[in-house]
């Protein structure tokens, strides 16, 4: 049965410490228009939506507070419960209640949330200023500032200090404010009765229904199991920001191992820091599953059956994805643009072999070998589903040693893929490419700072001068190369034969793939197309060793 409860009465229990997180929440994810748009909500009356509370006063259970200062990409600290600590944990509201947290008491990002105090119906606040509030829909105006900001209009006042006002002065605040902006006639009217309103809204009895679990219980017998508050947790998170697969297998690992959540952020912040390759928790669940030999599936039964031997392999697991990552960037492999690989479940083979190996380090022997299966996969798209894991992987548990069983793994490709290419020819650099761009120009293709240099595919011959007599061939990756975008807008549409003057030989053949400049002439396109797509297939049959 729900009871109903104010805002500020909540509030007091998170910041007493009686109302906190268990470790199986996902971290807190809403934006700042998220969080605007909720107290936009509050003022004009909207159903705030329940709390769902567990009392937990018979379990151990890790979990972690509030924060009161949010930065983005932080990690929270977890902390352990003891039997018989009478503490209320949050399973339905986390994202909402946090949000006020911050709103009222702390920081996002190092900014502080503040009222336009003449926004709503009946204000005179521009609906077009440019002052942190666009883009919420709202008709009750709320903005992030850094406190003391030089450009902030008189007419915000800070959320936590409205709240904070004593009941019994509560008038004569309102009236300092209002003086102080200063507001005279609508202007001022309208800000009082929003003052008053957000202080109401807080401080209704009846504005948040919380239900709760356990409250009634009398012992440990009659306790929920973790496993059922698991099953509760994700079906009512089923609405709001959804939940992902990934978010409730790592809630479950969360509520069996503490550190988890400091092991994960650490491992996904290092290998991707900018997200550039999108490893994130669901691919580091995915690879624990792998490594551990347990089946890839995203399922509750799976994850809770398994979760030890995928905690024990951790630091197999990791000290491998990073090894692989290492190898991708290494300069004999080239794969430095995070964007060549894909899918991503590509890594998993090689992350599963490395992790069998001494200090999961790539045998120098065996660099080769690893090379071939890794473009190999990427350029079939190979690594698309669960059950291809599974099939590379028990290759590689029939064969376990040093030696890379290539035939063996190419096979699998061939066994399991309708369309695929096992030989580098046209045929497999048509299947990608980008990649057997990279291939044949190693260092043109990477992760870059600013849009200059951003690698793009250039059509040697303009396309809008070749295109209307060579058709299609205009696109045939023998007419393709990759520029940096800056040089690729002057290049316009230049002959190349005017753009490549000033490049020797042999840098015309070795960055370009031209051994003849005067295939370079208008009148020698077709040959320059059919020569160059040659040269292309016979430096990535040197690559790849087949």
């Amino acid at each position: 049965m729900a009871h109903p409860q104010s805002v500020a009465a909540l509030m007091n229990e998170i910041r007493s410490g009686t109302m906190v997180l268990p470790d199986l929440q996902r971290d807190f994810v809403w934006t700042e228009d998220q969080i605007r748009l909720l107290l936009d909500s509050m003022l004009r009356g909207y159903p705030f939506g329940s709390v769902l509370a567990w009392n937990t006063q018979f379990l151990e259970v890790s979990y972690r507070d509030f924060v009161v200062d949010f930065r983005s990409g932080q990690t929270f600290t977890s902390k352990v419960k003891p039997v018989g600590a009478k503490l209320r944990m949050v399973l339905d509201g986390q994202q909402r209640l946090q949000s006020l947290y911050l709103a009222m008491f702390g920081t996002h990002d190092g900014r502080r949330l503040y009222f336009n105090v003449t926004s709503g119906p009946g204000g005179t606040a521009p609906d077009d200023d440019d002052e942190g509030e666009a883009g919420t829909g709202a008709n009750y105006r709320f903005a992030f500032w850094n406190d003391n900001a030089p450009n902030m209009a008189r007419r915000f006042v800070r959320v936590a200090d409205i709240i904070a006002w004593p009941t019994v002065r509560e008038d004569d605040e309102i009236d300092a404010v209002v003086a102080a902006i200063p507001l005279e006639g609508n202007d001022a009217r309208v800000a009082k009765n929003n003052l008053r309103r957000l202080r109401r809204v807080v401080t209704d009895p009846s504005l948040v229904a919380v239900e709760s679990i356990d409250d009634h219980v009398m012992n440990a017998a009659g306790a929920r199991t973790i496993p059922e508050i698991l099953e509760i947790f994700v079906r009512v998170n089923s609405g709001g920001t959804r939940l992902s697969r990934s978010d409730l297998m790592f809630s479950l690992i969360k509520s069996r191992d503490i550190g988890a959540r400091r092991a994960f952020d650490s491992l996904v912040g290092d290998v991707d820091p900018g997200s550039a390759l999108g490893i994130d928790k669901d691919f580091v669940i995915k690879g624990l599953l792998t490594v551990s030999d347990k089946p890839p599936a995203f399922d509750v039964e799976n994850v809770e059956r398994h979760y030890a031997d995928m905690l024990a392999k951790f630091d197999d697991f990791s000290g491998a994805l990073r090894a692989t990552i290492d190898f991708c960037r290494d300069a004999d492999v080239g794969l430095g643009a995070s964007k060549l690989i894909q899918p991503l479940n590509t890594l998993f083979p090689i992350v599963y072999y490395l992790s069998r190996q001494h200090r999961c380090s790539v045998p120098v022997d065996q660099r080769a070998a690893l090379r071939t299966v890794l473009y190999f996969l990427l350029f079939n798209s190979f690594v698309k589903s669960d059950a291809r894991i599974r099939y590379l992987r028990e290759v590689l548990q029939k064969r376990p040693g040093v030696a890379v069983p290539v035939d063996a793994l190419l096979a699998v490709i061939s066994a399991r893929q309708t369309h695929f290419a096992i030989a580098t020819t046209p045929e497999l650099l048509a299947r990608n490419i980008p990649l057997a761009l990279n291939l044949a120009q190693p260092t043109a293709a990477r992760d870059t700072l600013s849009w200059q240099a951003e690698p793009q595919i250039d059509h040697i011959f303009p396309q809008a001068t070749y295109r209307p007599k060579h058709g299609g061939l205009v696109d045939d990756i023998g007419n393709l190369a990759y520029l940096g975008r800056l040089r690729n807008i002057h290049k316009s549409d230049d002959e190349p034969e005017a753009f490549f003057e000033k490049l020797s030989d042999d840098v015309l053949k070795a960055d370009y793939c031209i051994d003849d400049r005067s295939l370079l002439r208008p009148d020698r396109f077709t040959d320059f197309v059919h020569r160059r797509r040659q040269a292309l297939v016979d430096r990535v049959k040197i690559a790849l060793g087949r």
